[in-house]
């Protein structure tokens, strides 16, 4: 019981670390939106001769600025930017939730109670942000390709490696339930 106790804490010392940089990432998104946003209002004759600013998304590049010259129109721009920014955010924030839930699964862990009712819940919300985050990441992948032509409709895909995650997480959280069920009549029984 021991081993259990140390190595859930350790797990919730990075998933608390991996909590705080998500929240530094969500920082970093809004300040790259604000400085993009000032970009766009400068008159283009402001910018530097020297300029060239290109993203790139898998395999395709979407070129804004070359030699000082704007590639792609504003509204263009700001709708690119917009919606990679959408996109990052919708990441980090299920990382977010997937890393908080982590925290509520070891907290009985960390004082040697794996099986305390509830956990199993926990554990199945868990496969939920899983599945989510899956499930969000191809539709908003599907979405940029037809926003964006420059990526290829038929690249855009489910990842079977979330699909097959969450339903091993999904498979833990049954066997939790029945380890709950134990641990209630062990409990009852003393």
């Amino acid at each position: 019981m021991e081993k259990l106790t140390k190595t859930a804490r350790v797990v919730d010392v990075f998933a608390k670390i991996l909590f705080i940089f998500c929240i530094v990432a969500i920082c970093m998104l809004v300040v790259a939106n604000i400085f993009m946003a000032v970009a766009v209002s400068l008159p283009i004759d402001d910018l530097p001769k020297s300029l060239s600013m290109v993203f790139s998304l898998d395999d395709s590049d979407f070129v804004v600025f070359e030699n000082g010259q704007m590639m792609v129109t504003k509204q263009q721009f700001a709708v690119y930017v917009l919606s990679v920014s959408i996109t990052e955010a919708i990441g980090v924030v299920i990382l977010m939730i997937g890393a908080k839930l982590v925290r509520r699964i070891l907290s009985p862990m960390k004082e040697g109670r794996p099986f305390e009712e509830g956990i199993s819940e926990i554990i199945k919300k868990f496969g939920h942000v899983v599945l989510a985050g899956t499930v969000i990441g191809a539709f908003i992948q599907f979405l940029l390709s037809i926003v964006f032509t420059a990526i290829d409709a038929e690249s855009v895909s489910i990842s079977v490696v979330g699909i097959f995650a969450a339903i091993v997480i999904y498979l833990i959280s049954y066997i939790f339930r029945y380890g709950e069920e134990l641990q209630k009549q062990a409990d009852e029984t003393l």
